[in-house]
């Protein structure tokens, strides 16, 4: 029961601070971008991802079903994906920003208080470990996807174009050449998270 009432928690907190943002009724944050446009941010999408997950997750254990490897192998991919932003934010983003800029809003939700609650679900509740290790794959593929999309205009347009802001993450503070080691050092920490919440389930 404590599971069904964290994923409820997940799927209605990620909507509720994602429509949060995208209306602008929230706090205006530096890395917020009201309507669709909020969209085109790892945080949000992952987030959405994992409430999307966790909402198919709880109707599953409300209805008697047992949740199949499908199911938990998005869950682990949910919990990963969260969890580098989780980490992101706290590494890279708030020393930059700001704690109050970083943890206020909806992004106090997406950025500390889901992570958090998907990695407690996976740890505590759901059995992972009855997954083939291969899974923990999955979280890679949805970060390889984002990357994609990301990096696409970035290299042909680099940092900004027309004044429109394309590399908002600064990805090319490092360099042109240097571009695919920090997206593959990403895909590695996805991996290893998912890796670790599978392991240590």
């Amino acid at each position: 029961m404590v599971s069904v009432v964290i994923n409820i928690v997940i799927a209605l907190a990620s909507m509720a601070a994602w429509l949060s943002i995208m209306l602008g009724t929230g706090d205006d944050l530096q890395l917020a971008r009201h309507g669709w446009r909020s969209l085109k941010y790892y945080t949000v999408l992952s987030n959405l991802f994992s409430g999307a997950v966790s909402a198919a997750y709880a109707f599953h254990l409300l209805a008697g079903a047992t949740p199949g490897l499908w199911l938990l192998t998005l869950k682990l991919a949910a919990a990963a994906v969260v969890m580098v932003t989780f980490l992101v934010t706290a590494a890279l983003l708030v020393p930059v920003y700001g704690a109050k800029s970083m943890y206020q809003g909806g992004n106090f939700w997406l950025h500390l208080v889901l992570p958090l609650l998907a990695v407690a679900d996976i740890m505590l509740f759901v059995p992972v470990k009855t997954l083939p290790i291969w899974s923990t794959l999955a979280p890679v593929v949805f970060t390889a996807l984002y990357a994609i999309g990301y990096l696409r205009p970035v290299l042909k347009y680099g940092a900004e174009h027309d004044g429109h802001m394309y590399d908002f993450y600064g990805f090319l503070r490092w360099g042109k050449d240097k571009i695919w080691l920090v997206a593959a050092a990403i895909l590695l920490l996805t991996w290893l998270l998912a890796l670790a919440l599978y392991l240590f389930n």
